[in-house]
């Protein structure tokens, strides 16, 4: 009998060892999960984010910020999926769309308010005077949605004025050559050409909240990454506050990642509107979500010259679940 005991724990034991080896064995060489990498390329409206990692809102593990030299790349990075999330404007979020089928919009950074602007040679001191003149513009879906905005006030069609691809590095010194009559441009460029003696004809501050940035992700890797992504977004909501409270302190530690001094900087977000935790709750939570009519009138103009094939319904582009799962600290 005790013999037989044995013998039963024996094969028992050999029995549970069959059993439970294959999951040890997984469990051993399971691979740790890569990080979630944010990317982005410089602009006023992205640094929360990375100031957030200098102030140590973000974890220490699981969520990596990278930097690109421009959008182009910041672009290709998300469609090779060397980066999860990413800042990018609301046109080039509909670009990316077509190839990346389960985008969706997360987060809404900023709306341009005056940062984007239509320079003239001195001399032209009106829209109408664009008439047959040769404009440069960016290759991006932005520079032309912008273009249309500002001739569509004057009663112009882009059809009228000659346009000339040009990309953003080369925009200030093809103006000053007279390569030009006027240019699209944003930010430092504006800034210079104005000094230079430019003429101001049209700024985003006249067309608000449609000029979008924002955070886009696909839908798998918001699966996939939920809670390191509501890290990164609690963080960059921890920074937001910090702003709010601490501008002295901010906007130096944000100016330097732009190369730029702080009353460059400050003039800067002078001419954007950052979204706080509040304002995005108030543009993506209703239902339909408030921002889905700037969403859509920019895929119409971009149907409508070829930048886009196929159409989505601005609600759809919105995911809202991370936004509704973060924690504030006190009100924006």
């Amino acid at each position: 009998m005790i013999v037989w005991r044995v013998m039963t724990k024996k094969i028992l034991f050999v029995i549970l060892a069959a059993l439970l080896l294959p999951a040890l064995l997984a469990a051993c060489d399971k691979t740790p999960k890569p990080p979630l990498v944010f990317g982005a390329a410089a602009w006023p409206g992205y640094e929360p984010v990375y100031l957030a990692q200098s102030l140590g809102y973000l974890p220490a593990q699981g969520v990596r910020l990278t930097e690109y030299a421009d959008a182009a790349q910041v672009s290709q990075a998300l469609r090779n999926h060397t980066v999860q999330v990413a800042g990018v404007t609301l046109g080039e979020a509909l670009v990316l769309r077509r190839d990346i089928p389960d985008l969706r919009i997360v987060l809404l950074l900023d709306a341009s308010n005056g940062a984007d602007a239509l320079i003239a040679q001195p001399g032209i001191t009106a829209l109408a005077q664009l008439q047959g003149k040769r404009v440069g513009v960016d290759g991006s879906a932005l520079g032309a949605y912008f273009l249309n905005l500002a001739l569509k006030s004057a009663g112009l069609r882009s059809q009228q004025v000659r346009i000339v691809p040009l990309a953003a590095d080369k925009q200030e010194a093809a103006f000053r050559a007279h390569q030009v009559d006027a240019v699209v441009c944003a930010g430092p460029v504006g800034s210079r050409l104005l000094q230079a003696g430019g003429q101001q004809l049209f700024d985003s501050s006249r067309v608000p909240g449609k000029i979008l940035n924002v955070l886009v992700m696909r839908d798998a890797d918001i699966g996939e990454y939920y809670q390191e992504m509501l890290q990164l977004l609690q963080g960059w909501r921890r920074a937001m506050d910090y702003i709010q409270a601490e501008p002295a302190k901010a906007l130096p530690a944000m100016a330097k990642r732009e190369q730029a001094d702080p009353e460059q900087f400050s003039r800067m977000l002078h001419g954007i509107e950052l979204f706080g935790l509040q304002r995005n709750r108030e543009l993506l939570l209703s239902e339909p979500p408030a921002v889905a009519p700037s969403i859509d009138e920019m895929q119409r103009f971009m149907l409508n010259n070829d930048l886009l094939r196929v159409g989505v319904d601005g609600s759809v582009l919105v995911a809202t679940a991370l936004l509704a799962d973060i924690k504030p600290d006190r009100p924006d």
